[in-house]
């Protein structure tokens, strides 16, 4: 049977944060109940090692649930902040050897007349909506989320997924799960992007163009400390440019470049952040940073020195870094000047949802419930 709890300022079940470090090496527990705790986003921040673990065998990777990305966030970044976490543990709040199989970073939204539904969080700084889902418990995941018990702790009889792959295997577990419940189930596809792919002899004819001014190079930095010059080099780029007079530039938003140097730190730690510099001969002329693991990451920022513009070196460099390490793939969420829009082709929202009923005695129960769920509040990350 599922269980339900809420953090009380404490970790449920009395254990403090190094009884939690040792949750990601529990081994999976197939027939343990699906237990499921509700935190703020920077109240997990004491079991970075069992949220680790969840993303490296999640269904499907995410960099930015990661607690590299996401903690830094709910430090720095104002919209983070009030985010809710529902975590999923493979076993009971006392069970000493319970493992974590999902987390879901989500705002409640409630009405009267329209059905509450959990809304997976979005924000324009995360390219892919995915929550951490175990791959081996995904569907139980979902089923527990689901559960109409979890109304006693927070609101929402439905589920919103935002920004994920339609055509995923999250989509599909998530769908089958949906089914099997009896819920309503419906996809809506995000626009197309559009999408503006160079040529391979364009891409050529630039970089020939390039190394006739002098010595071509990419540098990919290894070492914490070359990752955090090749950032602040980026950053001082993109400060030099469009961006910079038209008051966007990270450099000019204490928060955002707060939360830049302490993403790409945190996600540096676990080989996760990929920094790459497209140098001529000893000037940088561009710079990416590129997030995610395996065999998949994000184009995160990119910069490049104004006075090449026409030469195209942001697309130089990301032909060379393919070449550098054609196994992975580098995904570009939107496009950009004179970039091609990799990623968003299958992309959109999921709904699922129960039945709503609308007769008058259905809706005063669901006042006296939203009333009621008013009343709970989670502490904020820290509170006694």
């Amino acid at each position: 049977m599922n269980q339900i709890m809420a953090l009380k300022g404490t970790p449920s079940g009395g254990r403090g944060g190094a009884a939690l470090e040792a949750d990601f090496v529990t081994p999976h527990q197939p027939a343990a109940p699906i237990a499921i705790e509700i935190r703020t986003l920077a109240g997990c921040a004491d079991i970075t090692d069992a949220w680790s673990h969840l993303a490296a065998r999640a269904l499907e990777p995410n960099p930015f649930f990661e607690p590299g990305f996401a903690l830094a966030a709910a430090q720095h970044l104002v919209a983070f902040r009030d985010v809710v976490a529902i975590l999923a543990w493979e076993g009971g709040a006392t069970d000493a050897r319970r493992r974590l199989v999902g987390l879901i970073p989500c705002f409640p939204r409630q009405g009267l007349f329209v059905p509450d539904a959990l809304i997976g969080f979005s924000d324009r700084r995360i390219f892919d909506g995915a929550p951490l889902l175990d791959g081996q418990r995904a569907e139980a995941v979902i089923e527990a989320v689901m559960d109409p018990r979890r109304q006693r702790l927070i609101e929402g009889r439905g589920l919103v997924l935002r920004g994920i792959d339609l055509n995923g295997r999250l989509a599909t577990t998530a769908r089958q799960a949906g089914e099997r419940l009896g819920l309503a189930t419906s996809l809506r596809p995000a626009p197309a992007a559009s999408r503006s792919a160079a040529e391979p002899d364009d891409i050529q004819a630039w970089r020939s163009a390039l190394a006739r001014r002098g010595k071509l190079a990419l540098v990919e930095p290894r070492t914490q400390a070359g990752l955090r010059d090749g950032v602040e080099v980026i950053l001082a780029m993109e400060a030099s440019g469009p961006h910079a007079r038209a008051g966007a530039a990270t450099l000019q938003d204490t928060r955002e470049v707060g939360f830049l140097r302490a993403m790409t730190r945190g996600l540096g730690r676990v080989r996760q952040c990929r920094v790459a510099l497209l140098m001529l001969d000893d000037q940088p002329i561009a710079g990416a940073i590129v997030i995610g693991r395996a065999q998949r990451g994000w184009l995160y920022l990119s910069a490049w020195e104004e006075g090449y513009v026409s030469l195209m070196p942001q697309r130089v460099l990301l032909a060379m870094m393919r070449q550098a390490a054609p196994a992975r793939s580098i995904l570009i969420p939107g496009g950009g000047p004179g970039i091609e829009a990799e990623g968003f082709m299958s992309w959109g929202e999921l709904h699922l949802s129960a039945p709503s009923a609308h007769r008058p005695r259905d809706l005063a129960m669901r006042a006296r419930e939203a009333l009621r769920r008013s009343l709970f509040r989670l502490p904020r990350a820290g509170a006694a």
